[in-house]
């Protein structure tokens, strides 16, 4: 069977082989996927003190209840293995850098990174110094996650199978590599530094404020009226969440919504579940969300009285620093094993501040590359845990600001309400999470042996962007400047730009109350800010353009609202038109490298020329009408090789298309149809709310989109609303597999069930944890 689903042999080879017709054959074949379903139902033996039981609904959302933390953690690292053992293997050796050895030599350059950063080694020093609390919780959940790699040592799930190889025993300090690594994702981001060194290296001093510049800055996530300073790179990825307040909603209480947008490749990063204790050891949990594969802590969710949502805070939380060949370095050999490939031998130098890094830095130019050290909080910092284990606790706005006093890393944007403060409910806004206070403010790579460069302390938690209560009554980050400050802490920023933050206000303060579904609806919002602005522009100057093929293009966009829809071209023309002009802006004051390397962060440049207003970029002689006359040049161009030259082939539908592709079909492609989900066409684009972000190098594939989506009204916080983009089982045999995807190609949601009666009502599994001894 295995030969047959790796595609080593095809179905009338294995029917003969096994002597069965073909109908038996796919039989046996669903008998086969089948027997990897977990039991869901009755009791088995576990590594509890008293019974603990897993109830799963109709979408798989695991119901953990027992009597103390450590039983519910337990049946919870169980729940997860039941569903997702491969998943947890494979995070954890993404964490570790050892999918190589799994998976192959592509997989080489990251594990690579991950050694070289010392992932495991910080989380075996975070380990040693975590609270006892921290401790029990993580070997509890070690131990649940354990007694089903037990359990399943003669029937593991299809991909040990088919890779042939068997987990090794789960470890507290998995969990914390996983975390660590989801900081690493968050906060990494080394090409940034690299593209402000080559601001720093080309442009004249009056122009770097006028590159680094935010568009629509003016989109503060705390109130303002000014625009924010400098610090705008935005990733093209990033997240959203907003809060209304009870003053503004049906309910009377804060409705709150929230979705993390990230690779397609961590879809299915997430596991929903709630988690219930009675408190015998401590205060009792009630809370219901998102956990981020194999770690403890609700990462989005809701308790009874609270809820939470986060996006990525972009302050800038690492350094390069520029070493010279004395340096006092430490080196390290680790090897590498590699899957059909001789092993790999690593050698990692270590600094004072850190690992040096240069072979995953982007060359700035053509010049050979200094030695770079990296520094980075997150290498430092412990887990945070114990924020996430309270916040689970909460029941007010003044208990989660109590438990995000702990939060050490990442640096996140919480929004969060309650349903206890005032007549209406509270909500309230706060940046967590340590970041370095430079001793100077300054752009690109630091010196290693110039003291200033060094940090000075963190930035205290009172001293964060933070608002509670504000009086419009509703809140909203989407990566956005946090505040319209010029300081060293907002340059450090890699902001993004204000364009998604502009359409979720509008959308909020369009409609006097809300309801659950008029907030779950914005998450399907596919108008791009910046073509609604720039696409009149760039019509109005195609139209004038000296050919037919250029005034077309003109044509699409001159009417067009600037939606991300499947079933027009207009957004095919428009990314297409704003990735060579980012280009041709940049190339009017970098060369061809640099350029090349900073193009993408062009943006407010870009539209400010559109807009009529050159802020001196353009170089003395340049006619900018001209520029972008043959930039649409080139656009129709890429077009015509790229996609094709007739305008019912740049339908955004028809190339805009997400795949949920499975680890494993990379280097065995005969599975993709077994594992792979999808493609599937969707709207929504780079920048929109509903990401969907793409790149022209793979036309026009979602390569980012938002992995999960959480709406919870406080006024009945038992059936919240969630889908994840990558589903909840990661058995191919189960209806979970796809069904959650399903749901979030249509931006529908299921529901987020707390109350008993609901669960049992929706029930599809029932499962009791009794103490094996």
């Amino acid at each position: 069977m295995l030969r047959l689903l790796r595609g080593e042999t095809d179905a009338a080879g294995a029917a003969a082989e096994l002597g069965l017709s073909h109908r038996s054959l796919l039989r046996l074949k669903q008998r086969y996927l089948r027997s990897k379903l977990p039991t869901m139902d009755g009791s088995v033996a576990a590594p509890v003190t008293a019974p603990a039981h897993i109830r799963r609904d109709h979408w798989g959302v695991a119901h953990v209840e027992a009597t103390s933390l450590a039983d519910a953690y337990c049946a919870l690292g169980y729940a997860m293995a039941q569903d997702r053992l491969w998943q947890l293997d494979h995070m954890r050796r993404l964490a570790h850098g050892q999918l190589a050895e799994i998976l192959g030599p592509a997989y080489l350059r990251q594990d690579r990174l991950h050694r070289t950063i010392g992932l495991t080694m910080s989380a075996k020093a975070a380990a040693a110094a975590m609270p006892q609390q921290v401790r029990q919780v993580l070997q509890a959940m070690a131990s649940g996650i354990n007694a089903v790699m037990d359990e399943s040592r003669c029937n593991l799930p299809l991909e040990f199978e088919l890779l042939d190889y068997r987990p090794t025993p789960w470890t507290p300090e998995d969990s914390i590599a996983i975390w660590k690594w989801r900081w690493w994702m968050l906060t990494g981001r080394l090409d940034v530094l690299a593209q402000r060194e080559a601001v720093k290296r080309h442009l004249p001093p009056d122009l770097i404020d006028v590159f680094l510049a935010v568009e629509a800055g003016e989109e503060t996530i705390v109130p303002s009226t000014q625009p924010a300073g400098v610090g705008g790179f935005d990733t093209g990825e990033g997240s959203n969440n907003w809060v209304v307040g009870g003053s503004r909603s049906r309910s009377g209480k804060p409705i709150l919504a929230t979705d993390p947008h990230n690779g397609i490749d961590l879809s299915r990063q997430w596991y929903q579940a709630q988690i219930t204790t009675s408190g015998t050891d401590g205060p009792a949990i009630d809370a219901i969300g998102a956990f981020f594969l194999g770690t403890p802590g609700i990462y989005m969710g809701a308790t009874r009285f609270t809820a939470w949502g986060v996006t990525n805070h972009t302050a800038s939380a690492r350094d390069l620093y520029i070493e010279t060949a004395s340096s006092d370095f430490n080196t390290t050999t680790e090897t590498i094993p590699v899957r059909g490939a001789a092993n790999d031998i690593l050698d990692i130098r270590r600094t004072a501040r850190g690992p040096v890094v240069t072979e995953f830095v982007t060359p700035v130019d053509d010049d050979e590359p200094p030695i770079l050290s990296l520094r980075w909080v997150g290498a430092e910092a412990t887990t945070g845990f114990e924020s996430m284990l309270a916040l689970m606790k909460s029941r007010s706005v003044d208990d989660v600001v109590d438990a995000l006093r702990q939060w050490p890393f990442p640096i996140l944007n919480f929004l969060f309400a309650d349903t206890v403060g005032g007549r209406n409910g509270r909500v309230g806004y706060h940046a967590v999470g340590r970041v370095p206070r430079r001793q100077r403010a300054t752009y690109g790579f630091k010196h290693a042996n110039e003291p200033l460069d060094h940090w000075d302390s963190m930035v205290a938690f009172d001293d964060m962007p933070h608002a509670i209560d504000p009086a419009r009554d509703w809140l909203a980050s989407a990566n956005n400047p946090p505040w319209a400050r010029d300081d060293p802490y907002m340059r450090s920023g890699n902001w993004a730009d204000g364009y998604r933050a502009r359409q979720i206000r509008a959308r909020i303060e369009t409609r006097q109350l809300h309801d659950i579904d008029s907030v779950g609806v914005m998450h399907a919002d596919v108008v791009l800010g910046r073509a609604q602005v720039l696409a009149p522009m760039i019509a109005h100057i195609a139209l004038s353009g000296p050919n037919r093929s250029i005034r077309a293009l003109g044509e699409i966009l001159q009417d067009w609202d600037g939606a991300f829809t499947m079933d027009t071209s207009a957004p095919t023309v428009f990314t297409v038109f704003w990735e060579q002009w980012l280009l041709r802006v940049a190339l009017m004051r970098f060369p061809p490298r640099a350029a090349r390397l900073v193009a993408g962060k062009a943006g407010a440049v870009a539209a400010s020329i559109l807009l009529g207003d050159d802020s001196d970029w353009c170089p003395a002689g340049t006619d900018p009408q001209q520029q972008v006359l043959a930039a649409l040049g080139d656009t129709r161009s890429w077009l015509r090789e790229h996609v094709g030259s007739r305008r019912s082939q740049w339908r955004w539908g028809r190339l805009h298309t997400v795949l949920f592709q499975h680890p494993v079909t990379d280097m065995q492609p005969a599975l993709a149809k077994l594992l792979d989900i999808g493609p599937f066409e969707t709207s929504g684009g780079t920048g929109t709310v509903r990401a969907a972000g793409v790149s022209t190098a793979r036309p026009f594939v979602v390569t980012g989109l938002s992995t999960y989506r959480l709406v919870v009204d406080l006024a009945n916080p038992g059936r919240a609303m969630a889908t994840a983009a990558g589903g909840q089982s990661g058995h191919v045999a189960s209806p979970n597999y796809r069904r959650q995807s399903e749901l979030w190609v249509r931006d529908e949601y299921h529901p987020l069930l707390m109350d008993r009666t609901d669960v049992e009502a929706n029930l599809a599994g029932s499962l009791s944890l009794v103490p094996s001894t």
